[in-house]
């Protein structure tokens, strides 16, 4: 799938059209899902190339700046589309030109100028332009005018709750690891490039791998029974990973560390996926090291028992 940054107007790859899904997409969870499985049907049907179109930055981060809970980096989107088999992630950055669209011209200059759509997939809470005043009905008025059809997905429903990214979210600042991976339909993971950090695992004994989270703001806080898939190693490593801030140390950075089960190769540098299984507890500040050292290798043997049980194996 080739993400899309800066399109051309009249691109000759999409002269004969296109079939087209938008949103935002964090978390690309089961409800995100069904359109891009519908796009992706629709796509071979038609024999159009296919496109998900997104945004980086998103319109909360825009709007929240720092206040947003991200649910998923645009890698990590990138990732999880991509099994879909779709052609185009199409990510234009949400700012104050595309907040002061109308209806007619997101339409003009974002879909008909660059993609020539012939069909268009959208879910049923989905808005857009200026003030969120376009609606399905804006989409269909241009449809007729410029030759594409629409075709709007019903939310999916679990427990007659309807899945959205922010249930997520909340699911998530919760700690409630369960229906965050019932609507997302598979285990919340982060991923990122394994960094040094103050080096304290190795002073108390313990080797870890970081990956830094400054520039997000991720709802889920807290230490956790982790799996960890590494480049070249084929099983999932187990572990304990917290995520939050180290305030025995006083961190100021919101940090994701991993300590593998195990495992003692270097994995420095290495780009890394940590799937959240299990809560343990809540992060908080020690009086001392000696006090943070004796509660990790609490949660170190409360890890593995979680892991030798039927659902943590």
């Amino acid at each position: 799938m080739k993400l899309i940054r800066r399109p051309k107007v009249n691109d000759p790859m999409f002269k004969k059209g296109s079939v087209i899904t938008i949103g935002i997409f964090d978390g690309v969870h089961l409800g995100h899902q069904s359109l891009i499985k519908k796009l992706k049907q629709k796509s071979v049907q038609m024999e159009l190339p296919s496109i998900v179109f997104s945004f980086e930055p998103t319109p909360n981060d825009y709007f929240f700046k720092k206040q947003n809970k991200r649910l998923t980096s645009l890698r990590d989107k990138h990732r999880l589309i991509n099994k879909y088999q779709i052609d185009y992630l199409y990510c234009p950055p949400f700012n104050s030109t595309m907040e002061n669209l109308s209806p007619n011209q997101f339409m003009t200059k974002h879909l008909v100028d660059l993609f020539n759509p012939r069909y268009l997939v959208i879910g049923d809470d989905f808005r857009f332009a200026k003030d969120r005043k376009g609606s399905i009905k804006d989409l269909l008025i241009a449809g007729e005018s410029n030759n594409f059809k629409v075709e709007q997905i019903i939310s999916i429903i679990d427990n007659k709750t309807r899945i959205s990214s922010s249930l997520i979210r909340d699911s998530l600042s919760n700690s409630n690891l369960k229906l965050a991976s019932q609507m997302l339909g598979r285990n919340y993971a982060l991923s990122g490039r394994a960094i040094y950090g103050q080096q304290l695992g190795s002073t108390l004994g313990f080797s870890t791998a970081n990956i830094d989270l400054s520039k997000t703001n991720n709802p889920l806080r807290g230490v956790f029974c982790v799996k960890v898939l590494l480049p070249d190693v084929t099983k999932a490593i187990c572990g304990i990973a917290n995520l939050g801030y180290k305030p025995t140390v006083g961190g100021q950075k919101l940090n994701l560390e991993v300590h593998l089960l195990d495992f003692d190769k270097d994995i420095y540098k290495s780009y890394i996926k940590v799937e959240f299984l299990s809560y343990l507890r809540k992060e908080k500040k020690f009086n001392g090291l000696g006090e943070l050292k004796r509660q990790i290798n609490q949660d170190i043997e409360t890890a593995r028992q979680y892991f030798s049980t039927a659902d943590g194996s």
